[in-house]
C-alpha cells in the first residue's frame, strides 16, 4: 500500500477515536501485508482479504494477532460496509445457485484449464452478479438480456475501471458460455456483448517501466544477505523472463538445469510446461545465491522466507508480490499501471524490440493460443534463447 492509502487509512481510523498507539500498530500491520489498494469492488476487496487471512500463519504471532481487526476496518472503509456483515451474506447465500456456481468452477479448471485463482475470481464475479439478480427480482437466469448486465455495471460497477468492468463482463459471457455448453437456455443478446476495452488493451504492446525505473528496480536489494540476494533474483527473473509471481514461488532446485541454462516452469497459468533460458548475468546470480546465501534445509523449493517458529517455508504468491512492491514503494515508482505485471510486460517489450515480433510478445504475456502449439513452443523458445548473453554451460542452439 503506497503512502497516500496509508494516509487515506490513518486518517479513518483517527475519525473513528482510535489512539495514537493504536493506529501506529494497525499502520504496521497493513503494511506488513501488502494488500492492494487498486482493488474497487467490495467482491474484489472481500476476496483478496480472504486469501491472505488464509495465508496468517506466516505472518509473526504479533501480526497474526491484529491481521483480521484491521483488514476488517480496511473493508469497512473501502465498502461501508462490515467485513463480518459482508462474510455472513457471502457464506449464506440462497442455495438456488450454489450447485450451479461450483460447476462452473470445475468447469472453468478442469476442462478450460483456467487457473484456480481466475476460476474463483470468475465465481466470485458471477456470485455478485446473481446477488444483483436476486435483490432485482430476476428469477430465471433464461429470461436474462444484455440490458440486464448493462443495468449492473452502471448501479453496481460505476465506480470500477473501465478494466474491472471488463473483468466482470467477461466472467459473465464466460459463465453464460458455460449454461448454453450446459444446455441451459440462455438470450444470445448475452453472449453476443461486445468485447471490452480490458479485452482490446490485451492484444497491444503494453506500457512498460521507463529506463530510469527499470534500473532502479535492478539496483534495488543489493545488500549481501540472504534476503536481498534473494529479492533481486526475484525482480531480475521477472524483468528478463517476464514470469508471473505464482511462477516465481513455484520453481524448484530440480526446475533449474544448470547445464543447459534453463529453468522449467510447471505451474504455469496455462498448465503447459514452459522452458526458459537464463542470462549469463542471471545464471551466476543463482548460482552464488543456492551455495553462499540460500538457508540450509531439505525443502526444495528456490526461495524461502522465515515462516512459523522461524522455520523456513517456500515463499508464496503473495510474498513474492510484496518484495515487488516494497521496491516500488521505496522506489517511489507509481502510477495504476505500477504493479508486478509491470515487470512481465516490461520484458515482452524488450523481447519484442530485440526484432523477436508480436506473437513472440504475445507467447511471453501468457496468451494460452500460442503455448496451445507445440512447434511454435519450441520457436519461442529458441527466439528467446537468442536474446540471452549465453551463460557458460549452456548449449548453444544456434
Amino acid at each position: 500500500m503506497n503512502q497516500k492509502h496509508i494516509h487515506i487509512f490513518t486518517n479513518f481510523l483517527k475519525d473513528r477515536g482510535y489512539a495514537k498507539s493504536t493506529i501506529s500498530l494497525y499502520i504496521r500491520v497493513i503494511e506488513k501485508v501488502q494488500i492492494n489498494p487498486e482493488i474497487s469492488t467490495a467482491g474484489d476487496i472481500y476476496q483478496h482479504i480472504t486469501r491472505i487471512l488464509e495465508t496468517r500463519e506466516t505472518f509473526s504471532p504479533a501480526i497474526r494477532r491484529y491481521l483480521k481487526p484491521v483488514l476488517s476496518l480496511y473493508f469497512l472503509m473501502q465498502t461501508r460496509t462490515k467485513f463480518k456483515d459482508y462474510s455472513h451474506l457471502v457464506n449464506n447465500r440462497t442455495s438456488k445457485y450454489h450447485d450451479i456456481l461450483d460447476e462452473f468452477y470445475e468447469y472453468s479448471v478442469r476442462f478450460k484449464s483456467m487457473s484456480e485463482m481466475s476460476a474463483r475470481a470468475e465465481r466470485q464475479h458471477i456470485s455478485e452478479f446473481l446477488d444483483y439478480l436476486n435483490c432485482m427480482s430476476v428469477k430465471e437466469l433464461s429470461t436474462l438480456k444484455a440490458t440486464d448486465v448493462r443495468d449492473y455495471v452502471c448501479n453496481r460497477l460505476s465506480r470500477c475501471k473501465p478494466s474491472s468492468q471488463g473483468r466482470y463482463i467477461t466472467s459473465i459471457k464466460n459463465f453464460f458460455r458455460f449454461l448454453e455448453y450446459k444446455e441451459i437456455p440462455v438470450s444470445k443478446s448475452v453472449l453476443e456483448l461486445p468485447l471490452t476495452s480490458a479485452t482490446r488493451k490485451k492484444a497491444n504492446v503494453p506500457v512498460i517501466l521507463t529506463k530510469d525505473e527499470e534500473d532502479r528496480l535492478r539496483s534495488h536489494y543489493t545488500g549481501d544477505n540472504h534476503r536481498c540476494k534473494r529479492n533481486n533474483i526475484i525482480i531480475l527473473l521477472m524483468l528478463e523472463l517476464g514470469m508471473r509471481c505464482t511462477e516465481v514461488a513455484s520453481i524448484r532446485l530440480s526446475d533449474i538445469s544448470w547445464h543447459d541454462a534453463t529453468i522449467k516452469l510447471q505451474k504455469t497459468k496455462t498448465k503447459k510446461e514452459r522452458l526458459l533460458p537464463i542470462s549469463k548475468k542471471l545464471g551466476k546470480l543463482l548460482e552464488e545465491y543456492v551455495i553462499n546465501y540460500r538457508p540450509h534445509t531439505n525443502n526444495e523449493y528456490l526461495f524461502l522466507r522465515k515462516g512459523l517458529y522461524n522455520q523456513y517455508v517456500p515463499m508464496n504468491f503473495h510474498s513474492i508480490r510484496s518484495v515487488v512492491r516494497n521496491a516500488f514503494q521505496k522506489e517511489n515508482i507509481t502510477g495504476w499501471w505500477k504493479g508486478t505485471h509491470a515487470l512481465r510486460r516490461t520484458a515482452a517489450s524488450h523481447i519484442f524490440n530485440a526484432g523477436n515480433g508480436i506473437k513472440l510478445t504475445a507467447d511471453i504475456l501468457g496468451h494460452k493460443s500460442l503455448d496451445s502449439t507445440t512447434a511454435y513452443i519450441k520457436v519461442d523458445f529458441e527466439s528467446l534463447r537468442k536474446t540471452a548473453s549465453r551463460w557458460p554451460g549452456g548449449v548453444s542452439h544456434e
